[in-house]
C-alpha cells in the first residue's frame, strides 16, 4: 500500500508492548483520552507489583 507523498506503511515485528490492545481501549474509553489512561494503566500495575 502506498500513502501521498510516496510514504508506505511499516510495521515492527519485534515490537512488543507492555499491555494487550484490549487493555488500553478499555482505560482510554473510561479515562476519556489515551495519555489518561496511560497514567491510570501504569499507576495500576505499579500498585499491583508493591502489593497495594
Amino acid at each position: 500500500m502506498r500513502l501521498p507523498f510516496g510514504l508506505g506503511i511499516e510495521r515492527d515485528i519485534l515490537f512488543s508492548g507492555d499491555f494487550p490492545i484490549s487493555v488500553w481501549a478499555e482505560a482510554a474509553r473510561e479515562a476519556g483520552s489515551i495519555r489518561r489512561a496511560e497514567r491510570i494503566i501504569y499507576a495500576t500495575a505499579r500498585a499491583r507489583r508493591e502489593g497495594v
